[in-house]
This record gives structure tokens, C-alpha cells and sequence, in this order.
């Protein structure tokens, strides 16, 4: 089977597999990720642009304490 072919017999299985509508809420589960995960990401870009936003400056002593 040549390349053109395989492509055109594949293309038409995924989109007879597509069709239904389970397939398609789970593949759409899958590439999303739970809701829990994409909040987990929703908190931590959060959390990492407050840090980013925060400047934090440390005294030098260059002769020690006083």
C-alpha cells in the first residue's frame, strides 16, 4: 500500500471513529487533562507570576553583623 493510500484509509477510520460523540468527549477528557489538573496549573502559573512580580533584596554586609 503506498503512503497516499494508507493516509486516505486512515484519515477515513479516525473519522468514522470520531463520529461518536463518547469517543470524541473522551478524547477531548484525555487532551485536557481533569479539572483538578488544570486548576493545579491554574494556581501554580499564579503562584510563579506573584513570585516573579516580588523583589526581594537581601542587605550586604560586607563587614559582618554590627
Amino acid at each position: 500500500m503506498d503512503e497516499q493510500a494508507w493516509v486516505e484509509r486512515t484519515a477515513g477510520q479516525l473519522a468514522l471513529t470520531l463520529a461518536d460523540p463518547s469517543v470524541r468527549a473522551e478524547l477531548l477528557t484525555l487532551l485536557a487533562g481533569t479539572k483538578d489538573e488544570r486548576e493545579r496549573q491554574r494556581r501554580l502559573e499564579a503562584a510563579r507570576r506573584e513570585l516573579a512580580a516580588m523583589e526581594v533584596t537581601w542587605p550586604l554586609l560586607a563587614n559582618g553583623p554590627d
